[in-house]
């Protein structure tokens, strides 16, 4: 849900109308397709695969550590750390890498952030993603978040990337982030090439580190509307176009706010997963991917705003979220979204997505976090 086209010093935080529309366009989406989520107001609950608990993986999503000084990146790890974050999700943003130009490499910034999680012990999920303005799709190179012109030249970036990182111990590897969204693949969503990126950079991947696991872009919560495709359609269209055995696993965004993970809503993102009929799982199921897990690589609510639920809500966001997944086999992580509250402004849902404020200081989900990652069965 946040903007993945940072260019090098520059944060811009999570989108607030891609939020604050979610729910309204979900429910619109809902109400004229109901047909698409294969949902009606007698609509009965699937249970999901539920297994016994299960190691989990629990991390942070931090678009924003790659800005912060290496002492801050220590500390706010070591914070992490305590609560029981065992990963950290990161950008290798394409532009801020190579903005000046395909021979050109500025690797400073992330590899200072990638030390700093390994020095942390933590494990890095590396979201492969973004594109410079010398290798975007003509016609796209002033948008915010360009799709590549070339799959093959992504999958280069991609070779570098895991090249580069491999050797430090990285093995975690996103391909994009919300592909499925107009707001980050402009100029509009488009699985065939998604697929055949996903393909080349799986190969490329591999090449450099055959034990790498590789992550099927985390899929946004929108409906199939001006450009953007609704994250089933979507994924049935990357398995008609032969993604089935290019990743690993496949991410998602399960927002639901103001609902609860344990509340079904036929538009809750969190509900698809596995509760409707059809579902995300019932799709993976269908094309002989019952085995292959589901990680979330973003999830949160936000506690202010003009759809904020407070830090009651978001604790109990969290609460549920990672009771969950502890108990659910099919899922192999969960990242919260995200660490820090990036503003205080209470017309804006997106500056209050963190675990702590603006200050550092604890919020109650910070609390809630750290207790049910720590809860027995």
């Amino acid at each position: 849900m946040r903007s993945q086209t940072l260019r090098r010093q520059v944060y811009v935080p999570l989108t607030v109308i891609a939020l604050g529309c979610v729910i309204a366009a979900g429910l619109l989406w809902h109400s004229k397709n109901g047909a698409e989520a294969g949902q009606d107001n007698k609509t009965t609950i699937v249970p999901p695969h539920v297994l016994r608990q299960h190691p989990v993986t629990f991390g942070v999503a931090d678009p924003k550590l790659i800005h912060q000084s290496r002492q801050v990146q220590a500390a706010q790890l070591a914070r992490m750390r305590s609560i029981g974050i065992t990963s950290i999700r990161l950008d290798a943003n394409w532009d801020w890498v190579q903005f000046g130009g395909p021979r050109s490499y500025d690797w400073t910034l992330l590899d200072a952030e990638i030390h700093s999680a390994r020095a942390a012990k933590m494990k890095v999920d590396l979201v492969i993603v973004g594109c410079p303005a010398w290798a975007a799709l003509p016609g796209t190179s002033g948008d915010s978040a360009p799709r590549p012109a070339s799959a093959q030249q992504f999958a280069g970036w991609a070779h570098a990337v895991a090249s580069r990182y491999a050797p430090l111990g990285v093995n975690d590897y996103e391909i994009w982030n919300e592909p499925n969204d107009t707001k980050f693949w402009q100029p509009r969503a488009n699985p065939a090439f998604y697929t055949r990126m996903l393909k080349d950079s799986y190969r490329a991947i591999k090449r450099v580190d055959k034990s790498a696991f590789i992550i099927a872009g985390g899929l946004a919560p929108i409906p199939t509307l001006n450009g953007s495709i609704g994250s089933m359609r979507f994924l049935r269209a990357m398995y008609a176009d032969g993604a089935k055995g290019y990743f690993d696993a496949v991410a998602l965004h399960p927002y639901c706010f103001p609902a609860l993970p344990d509340t079904f809503e036929s538009w809750s993102a969190w509900s698809q997963m596995s509760a409707t009929n059809p579902s995300i799982r019932s799709v993976m199921r269908n094309h002989g991917d019952g085995r292959t897990p589901i990680w979330l690589t973003e999830f949160g609510a936000p506690s202010n705003g003009p759809k904020g639920i407070g830090q009651n809500g978001e604790a109990a966001e969290f609460r549920q979220a990672i009771a969950f997944s502890k108990k659910t086999g099919w899922i192999g992580a969960l990242f919260v979204y995200t660490w820090q509250d990036t503003s205080t402004n209470p017309r804006a849902n997106a500056g209050w997505f963190g675990l702590v404020n603006t200050r550092y200081q604890p919020k109650a989900a910070y609390w809630a976090v750290k207790r049910a990652i720590a809860r027995k069965a």
